[in-house]
């Protein structure tokens, strides 16, 4: 991927850590732009790196996977992160809470935010 696509709009984060596992240049070309620039924003918020697990999956992924049909992750709308730290963990949703991100879940190793208008508000815990 072209190096200065691979940062287009962001400041700390690069597209291709959206990618779909195994499939190179998928986060740059389905993962939604919103919460991209989201998670960027709580980098810079909270001066904390993220790991991101998971962005946009292929249909091929999803399946291979089990992912449901409706997974916010097959229309690139949803990002895990994993952070085995509680205050990081505390820190990136506090952030995202104050960037009016609704629909959040949390476990002992991830973060998990989406931002999928088509479901209601939740926090969970996985």
């Amino acid at each position: 991927m072209d190096t200065n696509r691979n940062y287009e709009g962001l400041m700390y984060l690069s597209w291709d850590m959206f990618d779909s596992p195994g499939e190179e240049g998928t986060g740059y070309l389905f993962m939604e732009r919103e919460p991209v620039l989201i998670l960027d924003r709580v980098v810079s918020k909270t001066r904390r790196n993220v790991n991101v697990d998971l962005g946009y999956v292929s249909k091929t992924y999803a399946d291979k996977n089990v992912f449901p049909t409706k997974d916010s992750h097959r229309v690139g709308k949803a990002i895990r992160v994993r952070c085995l730290n509680s205050k990081k963990r505390m820190a990136i949703v506090k952030a995202l809470i104050e960037l009016g991100v609704e629909r959040i879940a949390v476990s002992r190793d991830q973060v998990y935010f989406d931002t999928d208008e088509l479901k209601p508000p939740m926090l969970s815990l996985w």
